[in-house]
């Protein structure tokens, strides 16, 4: 198509070539090939669709490219829920710049929006996408906020659903956390399998500790320390136990720290578990008080 529009055009320039001998243009031609032509539109890359569905077989954290969207009643494992844009004065976003925090920010805003609670109390993952290097170049200048639905927060096995992520955590909360059947394997975690608190459990979610801000500790010990004893205070008020150094002796827990990646976004949180390694419940200990937590249980 492209060869036989160029030969066209020549074909028009010599008739006109020729006209012109004559002492004018035909009626109609003025003479001038291009005044009439829009111009070309510049190149651009794509702004990726917001509140979109995709079916993305193991989607990893910042999946990219993505495959055409599907309408989220149908099968799907990855979702849109929000596209943003960098200012203009940005730099290209590196490791620690600031727009990048903002940009994780704003995703954080949009996903409590979008899920109707803090998508780190659901079994969710929350993953900010920004332009390669190429594509910022070209005027790229968006940002994607990417959220999966995980089937346990140990495997993090993605999970495969028909139905928008939307309001999650609204209403009767199907997104939410919260009773399981751990598995121990050791001093590690085998399994941690979600389960109805009516159910027998030895294990409930009970919110998120939210370290100091400050660098990512380099000791690891020091890190899992810092987790287990913010957690310790998380699991008192959530059982209505006294915060003080006999929690340890009434309840067992598990914590799930977010990584280095996530820290130096703004996410220093850790999600805390209570667990008990030699007895289940079947009602959640949320309130339960010393009565169901005494000294030694467990």
């Amino acid at each position: 198509m492209r060869k036989a529009f160029v030969a066209s055009v020549l074909v028009a320039a010599t008739a006109l070539a020729l006209a012109g001998c004559g002492g004018g243009n035909p009626p109609g031609v003025d003479g001038n090939l291009t005044d009439n032509w829009p111009a070309m539109p510049a190149p651009s890359v794509p702004v990726p669709a917001a509140s979109a569905c995709y079916d993305v077989d193991n989607p990893a954290p910042g999946q990219a490219p993505l495959p055409a969207p599907v309408g989220c009643a149908a099968r799907h494992s990855l979702e849109t829920i929000h596209v943003g844009t960098f200012a203009a004065a940005d730099a290209p976003p590196g490791d620690g710049d600031p727009a990048l925090r903002r940009a994780y920010t704003d995703c954080s805003d949009s996903a409590r929006r979008y899920l109707g609670g803090d998508w780190r109390t659901a079994r969710t993952g929350l993953d900010l996408v920004v332009p390669t290097a190429a594509q910022w170049s070209g005027g790229a200048r968006w940002y994607r906020c990417d959220a999966v639905e995980f089937a346990d927060l140990d495997s993090y096995r993605v999970v495969a659903r028909e139905g928008s992520l939307k309001g999650g955590l609204s209403g009767p909360r199907p997104l939410a956390l919260g009773c399981f059947n751990v598995t121990a394997k050791g001093q590690d975690v085998g399994a941690m399998a979600p389960v109805d608190c009516a159910t027998a459990h030895n294990g409930e979610f009970v919110g998120v500790w939210d370290a100091p801000a400050g660098p990512y500790p380099a000791d690891a010990h020091q890190l899992e320390q810092a987790r287990l004893d913010g957690c310790r205070g998380v699991i008192a008020a959530y059982t209505g136990v006294p915060d003080d150094d006999k929690v340890r002796y009434r309840v067992g827990q598990i914590t799930y720290g977010f990584g280095k990646a996530d820290w130096d976004l703004g996410n220093r949180g850790a999600r805390c578990y209570l667990w008990m390694e030699n007895k289940t419940f079947t009602s959640s200990l949320k309130g339960a008080g010393p009565g169901a937590l005494p000294i030694n249980s467990g």
